[in-house]
Parts: C-alpha cells; structure tokens; sequence
C-alpha cells in the first residue's frame, strides 16, 4: 500500500477542510524537518509503515507482505514531500524487486502559519498534527526489527 493511500485513510478519521485561504507553499526545510527521522504508520498494512531516514533515505515494510522490504528515496521540492520505494522479495533462491511510483503529499501553511497537507488523490486539506498527538506518527520506526529479519533473509 502506498504512503498516501493509508494516510489518506488514517486522515479521513480527522477533520477536512478545503484549502485555507491566503495559504502559501511551504518551506522546504520545514516539512523535511517535519518528516526527517520519523516514522509514519500504514494502518490498514497489518503493522507497517515508511521511515524517513537521515541521507534522504527511506525504508519500509508492510506485515500484509512481511517477507519483503522497500528501500529508496524521500525528497522535498516545493513544499512537496516524495518518497519512491523499490520492494524487494526473494523468489526461490532469486531477489526481485519492483520499483512503485512516486507517493507525494503537497504542504502549504496559511495566514497563522499552520501547516496543511493534502495527498494526491484527494481534493481536502488536512491539518498537521506534530508528532506528539499524531498517532500514526513516532520518533522510531516500530518495524525496524521486522525490516532487518526480512531484509536478511531476502540477501540485501
């Protein structure tokens, strides 16, 4: 499952909105400050999620497919947060992979300097929560463990 899909589920649990007016993009550092060295839960992926790591780099696992890992890339470029992920498995004795299309989520901030977010496939603005009171965010990544046995067994 895609980053923007299971957060757009976690979202539709909170309130939407439409886009604030006099809102502006937001600054990249502030969203890569937002992202970098947290972690973000897949509720409906059976315990998983997507780390943002330091060096740009993101990794992932997903317990509906607990035998592969995703590996890749997070970048911010106009207050716009992608990560592309390659999935990789072992096939018998043969590692495959399968590089997924970019997930992005576009960030602006309105008149009071709250930052919003919305994901591609959805039309509302959603407010940021900090890290502290958003559930399906953390400081470490929950699945680490998990990744690194998967990530073992699969030969990377």
């Amino acid at each position: 499952m895609s980053i923007a899909a299971a957060m757009a589920v976690v979202a539709s649990f909170a309130q939407a909105d439409p886009k604030p007016q006099n809102a502006k993009r937001a600054d990249n550092q502030a969203v890569a400050n937002f992202y970098g060295g947290s972690a973000r839960e897949w509720s409906s992926c059976n315990g998983g999620g997507v780390y943002f790591g330091a060096g740009w780099e993101a990794i992932a696992f997903c317990g509906k497919n607990p035998k592969s890992v995703g590996i890749g890339k997070w970048s911010v470029k106009k207050g716009v947060i992608c990560h592309e992920l390659v999935w990789y498995w072992k096939d018998n004795d043969e590692i495959k992979s399968k590089k997924n299309a970019a997930d992005c989520i576009a960030h602006i901030v309105d008149a009071e300097g709250t930052m919003w977010r919305r994901w591609n496939d959805d039309a509302d603005w959603w407010r940021v929560q900090d890290i502290k009171s958003d559930k399906n965010a953390s400081k470490r990544f929950k699945h680490q463990s998990k990744f690194n046995r998967a990530k073992k067994k699969i030969g990377l």
